[in-house]
Protein backbone atom coordinates (compact mmCIF):
# COMPACT_ATOMS: atom_id res chain seq x y z
CA UNK A 1 0.00 0.00 0.00
CA UNK A 2 1.06 2.99 -1.00
CA UNK A 3 1.95 6.22 1.49
CA UNK A 4 -1.01 8.15 -0.29
CA UNK A 5 -3.40 5.35 0.43
CA UNK A 6 -2.08 4.84 4.15
CA UNK A 7 -2.83 8.35 5.41
CA UNK A 8 -6.53 8.34 3.28
CA UNK A 9 -7.29 5.04 5.66
CA UNK A 10 -5.79 6.64 9.03
CA UNK A 11 -7.49 9.46 8.16
CA UNK A 12 -10.64 7.48 7.68
CA UNK A 13 -10.23 5.77 11.15
CA UNK A 14 -9.22 8.79 12.89
CA UNK A 15 -12.59 10.37 11.47
CA UNK A 16 -14.82 7.00 12.62
CA UNK A 17 -12.91 7.11 16.22
CA UNK A 18 -14.02 10.92 16.39
CA UNK A 19 -17.58 10.68 15.45
CA UNK A 20 -17.83 7.41 17.72
CA UNK A 21 -16.80 9.63 20.85
CA UNK A 22 -19.23 12.56 20.14
CA UNK A 23 -22.11 10.35 19.41
CA UNK A 24 -21.59 8.81 22.69
CA UNK A 25 -21.19 12.42 24.36
CA UNK A 26 -23.82 13.43 22.72
CA UNK A 27 -26.05 10.82 24.18
CA UNK A 28 -25.26 10.82 27.23
CA UNK A 29 -25.70 14.86 27.13
CA UNK A 30 -29.35 13.79 25.89
CA UNK A 31 -29.89 11.59 28.68
CA UNK A 32 -29.06 13.80 31.44
CA UNK A 33 -30.85 16.85 29.83
CA UNK A 34 -33.94 15.42 28.38
CA UNK A 35 -37.50 15.66 28.60
CA UNK A 36 -39.19 13.50 31.43
CA UNK A 37 -40.99 10.88 30.95
CA UNK A 38 -44.79 11.51 29.91
CA UNK A 39 -46.11 9.59 33.63
CA UNK A 40 -42.78 11.48 35.65
CA UNK A 41 -44.57 14.73 33.95
CA UNK A 42 -47.68 13.41 34.64
CA UNK A 43 -46.88 12.74 38.35
CA UNK A 44 -46.71 16.98 39.95
CA UNK A 45 -50.56 17.05 38.14
CA UNK A 46 -52.11 13.90 40.06
CA UNK A 47 -50.81 15.10 43.36
CA UNK A 48 -50.60 11.31 44.49
CA UNK A 49 -47.85 10.13 46.64
CA UNK A 50 -49.94 6.90 47.55
CA UNK A 51 -51.79 5.69 50.97
CA UNK A 52 -48.79 7.67 52.67
CA UNK A 53 -50.13 10.98 51.60
CA UNK A 54 -49.85 13.78 49.15
CA UNK A 55 -48.21 16.67 47.35
CA UNK A 56 -50.91 19.96 47.45
CA UNK A 57 -50.60 23.35 47.39
CA UNK A 58 -50.46 25.15 50.95
CA UNK A 59 -51.24 28.75 51.74
CA UNK A 60 -50.85 30.31 55.28
CA UNK A 61 -52.69 33.56 55.18
CA UNK A 62 -52.67 35.98 58.05
CA UNK A 63 -55.22 37.53 59.96
CA UNK A 64 -55.86 40.23 62.24
CA UNK A 65 -59.44 40.67 63.38
CA UNK A 66 -61.04 42.52 66.13
CA UNK A 67 -60.71 45.49 68.49
CA UNK A 68 -57.33 46.43 70.53
CA UNK A 69 -58.49 48.39 73.18
CA UNK A 70 -56.56 51.24 74.97
CA UNK A 71 -55.09 51.02 78.02
CA UNK A 72 -57.11 52.02 80.93
CA UNK A 73 -55.99 55.24 82.84
CA UNK A 74 -53.54 54.26 85.57
CA UNK A 75 -53.15 50.66 84.34
CA UNK A 76 -49.74 49.50 84.98
CA UNK A 77 -48.58 47.04 82.13
CA UNK A 78 -44.53 45.83 80.43
CA UNK A 79 -43.70 46.77 77.15
CA UNK A 80 -46.42 47.17 73.89
CA UNK A 81 -49.81 45.46 72.78
CA UNK A 82 -49.61 43.12 69.91
CA UNK A 83 -50.95 45.65 68.04
CA UNK A 84 -51.73 49.02 68.58
CA UNK A 85 -55.45 50.56 68.93
CA UNK A 86 -58.16 50.41 66.69
CA UNK A 87 -60.24 47.35 65.17
CA UNK A 88 -59.21 44.99 62.66
CA UNK A 89 -60.57 43.35 59.86
CA UNK A 90 -59.40 40.96 57.21
CA UNK A 91 -61.01 39.46 54.38
CA UNK A 92 -59.57 36.13 52.49
CA UNK A 93 -60.68 35.81 49.07
CA UNK A 94 -60.26 32.42 47.19
CA UNK A 95 -61.10 31.78 43.58
CA UNK A 96 -60.61 28.64 41.07
CA UNK A 97 -59.64 29.23 38.28
CA UNK A 98 -59.65 25.94 36.92
CA UNK A 99 -62.36 24.33 34.82
CA UNK A 100 -63.07 20.96 37.83
CA UNK A 101 -64.25 20.71 40.88
CA UNK A 102 -61.49 21.46 44.00
CA UNK A 103 -61.77 20.15 47.85
CA UNK A 104 -60.21 22.31 49.80
CA UNK A 105 -58.66 21.99 53.27
CA UNK A 106 -58.77 24.96 55.75
CA UNK A 107 -57.37 24.83 58.96
CA UNK A 108 -57.41 27.84 61.95
CA UNK A 109 -54.31 28.54 64.01
CA UNK A 110 -55.19 31.31 67.19
CA UNK A 111 -52.00 33.20 68.17
CA UNK A 112 -54.07 36.26 70.06
CA UNK A 113 -57.13 34.97 71.21
CA UNK A 114 -59.59 37.17 73.15
CA UNK A 115 -56.64 39.66 73.27
CA UNK A 116 -54.19 37.43 74.69
CA UNK A 117 -51.53 36.21 73.16
CA UNK A 118 -51.41 32.62 73.42
CA UNK A 119 -48.98 31.81 70.50
CA UNK A 120 -46.42 33.97 71.69
CA UNK A 121 -42.82 32.07 72.55
CA UNK A 122 -42.13 30.14 74.01
CA UNK A 123 -45.64 28.92 73.77
CA UNK A 124 -46.66 27.72 70.28
CA UNK A 125 -50.36 26.69 69.25
CA UNK A 126 -51.67 23.87 67.11
CA UNK A 127 -54.83 24.00 64.44
CA UNK A 128 -58.07 24.45 66.31
CA UNK A 129 -60.44 24.30 63.98
CA UNK A 130 -60.85 22.54 60.06
CA UNK A 131 -63.01 23.08 57.37
CA UNK A 132 -63.38 21.27 54.33
CA UNK A 133 -65.19 22.88 50.75
CA UNK A 134 -65.80 21.80 47.53
CA UNK A 135 -65.18 24.88 45.09
CA UNK A 136 -66.52 24.79 41.40
CA UNK A 137 -65.05 25.45 38.58
CA UNK A 138 -63.92 29.61 37.92
CA UNK A 139 -65.75 29.94 42.14
CA UNK A 140 -65.17 31.85 44.36
CA UNK A 141 -65.69 32.09 48.21
CA UNK A 142 -64.07 34.36 50.91
CA UNK A 143 -63.24 33.79 54.79
CA UNK A 144 -63.76 37.07 57.36
CA UNK A 145 -63.37 37.63 60.18
CA UNK A 146 -67.20 36.56 61.18
CA UNK A 147 -66.29 33.39 59.05
CA UNK A 148 -63.18 32.60 61.34
CA UNK A 149 -64.91 33.53 64.44
CA UNK A 150 -67.64 31.14 63.84
CA UNK A 151 -65.11 27.97 63.61
CA UNK A 152 -63.10 28.78 66.26
CA UNK A 153 -65.86 29.91 69.06
CA UNK A 154 -69.53 29.11 67.71
CA UNK A 155 -70.45 30.00 71.15
CA UNK A 156 -69.38 33.69 70.68
CA UNK A 157 -71.58 36.59 71.23
CA UNK A 158 -72.65 39.34 68.92
CA UNK A 159 -70.73 42.89 69.40
CA UNK A 160 -67.75 44.12 69.04
CA UNK A 161 -65.40 40.79 69.27
CA UNK A 162 -61.96 41.09 71.04
CA UNK A 163 -58.41 40.97 68.96
CA UNK A 164 -57.75 37.31 67.36
CA UNK A 165 -54.77 36.86 65.17
CA UNK A 166 -53.47 33.70 63.63
CA UNK A 167 -53.11 31.65 60.03
CA UNK A 168 -55.75 30.58 57.99
CA UNK A 169 -53.88 27.56 56.02
CA UNK A 170 -55.67 26.50 53.03
CA UNK A 171 -54.65 23.26 51.19
CA UNK A 172 -55.64 22.63 47.57
CA UNK A 173 -54.53 19.78 45.22
CA UNK A 174 -54.23 22.43 42.75
CA UNK A 175 -53.12 26.01 42.46
CA UNK A 176 -55.37 29.10 43.43
CA UNK A 177 -55.70 32.61 43.12
CA UNK A 178 -55.57 33.79 47.36
CA UNK A 179 -56.02 37.47 48.03
CA UNK A 180 -56.10 39.26 51.73
CA UNK A 181 -57.78 42.24 52.29
CA UNK A 182 -56.60 44.13 55.46
CA UNK A 183 -58.24 47.01 56.94
CA UNK A 184 -58.38 49.03 60.40
CA UNK A 185 -59.97 51.69 61.78
CA UNK A 186 -58.26 53.92 64.75
CA UNK A 187 -59.93 56.78 66.76
CA UNK A 188 -58.44 60.56 66.67
CA UNK A 189 -57.42 59.89 70.26
CA UNK A 190 -56.68 56.33 71.22
CA UNK A 191 -56.02 57.84 74.78
CA UNK A 192 -58.85 59.80 75.23
CA UNK A 193 -61.57 57.48 74.95
CA UNK A 194 -62.72 58.25 71.58
CA UNK A 195 -64.17 55.39 69.88
CA UNK A 196 -65.15 57.29 66.13
CA UNK A 197 -62.28 56.40 63.91
CA UNK A 198 -61.12 59.46 62.46
CA UNK A 199 -58.49 57.24 59.57
CA UNK A 200 -58.85 54.30 57.92
CA UNK A 201 -56.10 52.30 56.31
CA UNK A 202 -56.25 49.13 53.89
CA UNK A 203 -54.06 46.62 52.27
CA UNK A 204 -54.18 44.54 49.49
CA UNK A 205 -52.34 40.81 49.21
CA UNK A 206 -51.48 38.45 47.04
CA UNK A 207 -50.75 35.16 49.03
CA UNK A 208 -48.62 32.83 47.05
CA UNK A 209 -48.88 28.91 47.57
CA UNK A 210 -45.93 26.63 48.62
CA UNK A 211 -45.90 23.02 47.26
CA UNK A 212 -46.21 20.84 50.35
CA UNK A 213 -46.41 16.97 51.48
CA UNK A 214 -49.60 16.11 53.37
CA UNK A 215 -49.25 13.08 55.03
CA UNK A 216 -52.54 10.77 55.04
CA UNK A 217 -53.47 11.50 58.60
CA UNK A 218 -53.90 15.32 57.83
CA UNK A 219 -56.01 14.59 54.83
CA UNK A 220 -60.07 13.61 55.21
CA UNK A 221 -59.66 10.46 53.81
CA UNK A 222 -63.34 10.82 51.87
CA UNK A 223 -62.31 13.89 50.30
CA UNK A 224 -59.01 13.64 49.33
CA UNK A 225 -58.65 9.57 48.88
CA UNK A 226 -54.56 8.66 48.88
CA UNK A 227 -55.19 5.26 47.07
CA UNK A 228 -56.51 7.07 44.15
CA UNK A 229 -55.86 9.46 41.08
CA UNK A 230 -57.27 12.20 40.63
CA UNK A 231 -57.81 13.22 37.16
CA UNK A 232 -55.53 16.05 36.68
Amino acid sequence: MSHKYWVVGLSSILVVVVLSIVGVASWRWNAAYAAPAAETLAAPAQQVIGPAGKYMWNYSVKFVCGVQRRPDPGAQFKGEPTVKPGNYATDINIHNYSYREVPVLKKVLVLVDKNGAVGREPNKVEPRARDVIKLGPDYATMDDCNRIWQLIDPQLQPGPAPLTIGYLVILSPIDLDIDAVYTAEVPENVLSGDVEPTSLSIDVERVPGKRVFVPASELPPNKYPTDSVPNP
